[in-house]
C-alpha cells in the first residue's frame, strides 16, 4: 500500500475510533479529551457534531500522532487496539519476515522456560493478541473454555502439549504483519518475560533449531 493509501486507511479507522468520544464524555469532559488527544477544540453543537468537526480539522500529517495518542491514553477493545497498532506500525516500513523464518524462530523457543512465570507471560500475550475471542463469553456465568486464552492456559501452562510453533499458529502470528510479529518475538524473548525463568533453567529459554 502506498503512503497515501496508508493515510487514507488511517483516517477512516480514526474516524470510527474518535466517534467513541461522544459516547464516553459529557460536553465538559469532551473538551478535556480533545486536549489530551491534541485534537482541535470545538464546543458548539451536539457531542457527535463536536467530534466530527474536530476530527475533520486534523490534517493528514497529524494522523499518525493522533493514533499514537489514542494508544497511549485511551482504552478500547483488543481488536480496535490491534487495528490502530497495525496502522501506526505500518508507517515504519518494517522489514519482511518470511513464513519459513517465522516458523524456524518459533521452533527455537522453549516454552517450558517461558511459562514458568505464567502471569507475566499471559500479560505479554495480551499486549499483542486477542485472547478473549469467545463470542458467547459475555452471556456466560463461568469462564470460557473455548477462548484462545483458555486454550493457551490448558495446552501450554497447565499442560505442555503445545510447542511454541503451536502457540504461534493459534495466535495467528505466522500471518500477522511483519511489525507485529517482530515486536511480539522481541517481547517473547525479552528479559522481563524470561529472565527469571532463565535463572531457574539456564540455557533453556532458547533452544537451537532442529537440524
Amino acid at each position: 500500500m502506498t503512503k497515501d493509501g496508508h493515510r487514507t486507511a488511517l483516517r477512516r479507522l480514526l474516524g470510527d475510533v474518535t466517534a467513541l468520544l461522544g459516547d464516553r464524555n459529557t460536553h465538559k469532559t469532551l473538551t478535556e479529551a480533545f486536549a489530551v488527544l491534541g485534537m482541535p477544540p470545538v464546543d458548539e453543537g451536539s457531542k457527535r457534531e463536536c467530534v466530527e468537526r474536530s476530527f475533520a480539522q486534523v490534517p493528514d500529517s497529524d494522523l499518525l500522532q493522533l493514533a499514537e495518542r489514542w494508544l497511549q491514553t485511551q482504552s478500547f477493545d483488543a481488536s480496535t487496539r490491534n487495528q490502530l497498532q497495525d496502522a501506526v506500525w505500518a508507517e515504519t516500513s518494517p522489514p519482511e519476515i518470511p513464513m519459513r523464518t517465522r516458523r524456524e524462530l518459533a521452533r527455537a523457543i522453549n516454552t517450558t522456560a517461558l511459562v514458568q512465570h505464567a502471569a507475566r507471560f499471559m500479560a505479554m500475550l495480551d499486549r499483542f493478541w486477542i485472547l478473549d475471542d469467545d463470542p458467547l463469553a459475555a452471556w456466560s456465568f463461568t469462564p470460557s473454555t473455548t477462548s484462545l486464552r483458555a486454550r493457551i492456559e490448558q495446552h501450554l501452562i497447565r499442560n505442555s502439549d503445545w510447542s511454541a510453533e503451536d502457540l504461534f499458529e493459534a495466535l495467528g502470528a505466522f500471518e500477522a504483519g511483519d511489525a507485529r510479529f517482530a515486536r511480539f518475538l522481541e517481547a517473547t524473548v525479552a528479559a522481563d518475560v524470561i529472565f527469571l525463568a532463565f535463572l531457574e533453567y539456564p540455557g533453556q529459554a532458547i533452544a537451537p533449531p532442529a537440524r
